[in-house]
Parts: C-alpha cells; structure tokens; sequence
C-alpha cells in the first residue's frame, strides 16, 4: 500500500472534521424542541414521583423555583420540606399521572407549560389541579421557575 502523500491526509482529516460539525449541528437542532424536551422533563418528573426518588426531582427545578399555591407563594426549599414528609417511608404519596401537556415557547430561553395533574392514593381517592409553569432553559436542561397550580 502506497503511502499517502501530506494533502490527501490533510483532506481526509478535513472531511471528518466537516462531517463531524455537521453531526454536531444535527444532533443540536434535533435536541433543541422545546415541547419534546419538557414533556419529557414532566415525564421524567411523573416517573421519579412515583419512585419516591426526592433527589431525581430535586433535579427538576431551578434553584430559585417558586410555587404559586392558593395560600402564597412557596419556595424551593419549603416545598422540598413538605415533599421530603410525603416521601418518608410509609407515607401514601400517591400515583402522579400528568396529562394534556401544552407548551408554548417564551422566547429563546423561557417557554411555559399547562397541563392536569392528578394523585391517586391507595384508598381510591385523588387529588387533581390544573397548573401553569414557566421553565428556563439551562445548560442542564428545562428547569421549572414558577408552577401554579389551582386545586379542584
């Protein structure tokens, strides 16, 4: 086999370095959806809840997260403290279903979602709200700002 002289090695290695930048671009515009993403992100969310995974959905939420409840506002470090009572052992913290996602995009990094969350216990009965909430987009994803919720 002939060696290869410095120019065709020169353009076989810029060929890949194309071929590269453009899997790269796909692979980004691809993951960019911000419908996808976050439909999938309160999947995710429905799946660690039901797991009782407090650290999963920890993950889920910006730092400075607030919760907009009929009794005010609820920060993130208040709501871990009321989710990390519902997920001691033991507790009936129900099956999280969340159906009829939208989203609607809020310029390049903010988009906000509604949909219908519903809890159902053990003992047959549920808790269902309608929520609204404002997502960023961070280098690690979606992140909820802002949920409010209104309770049926």
């Amino acid at each position: 086999m002939a060696a290869m002289e410095p120019a065709e090695l020169e353009n076989i290695s810029m060929k890949k370095i194309l071929l590269l930048v453009a899997l790269l671009l796909l692979a980004c515009a691809a993951s960019a959806d911000p419908k996808t993403e976050i439909t999938a992100a309160l999947d995710y969310y429905s799946e660690v809840w039901n797991e009782g995974d407090l650290e999963a959905i920890r993950g889920y939420y910006a730092p400075d997260f607030v919760l907009i409840s009929r009794d005010g506002p609820i920060s993130l470090q208040e709501r871990f403290k009321d989710l990390k009572a519902l997920m001691q052992e033991g507790q009936d913290r129900g099956v999280l279903e969340i159906s009829q996602v939208t989203v609607k995009e809020l310029g390049d990094k903010y988009a906000m979602a509604y949909g219908y969350t519903s809890l159902t216990f053990k003992d047959g009965s549920a808790l269902s709200t309608w929520f609204t909430t404002v997502y960023e987009e961070t280098p690690f994803g979606w992140k909820a700002m802002l949920t409010q919720d209104k309770k049926n």
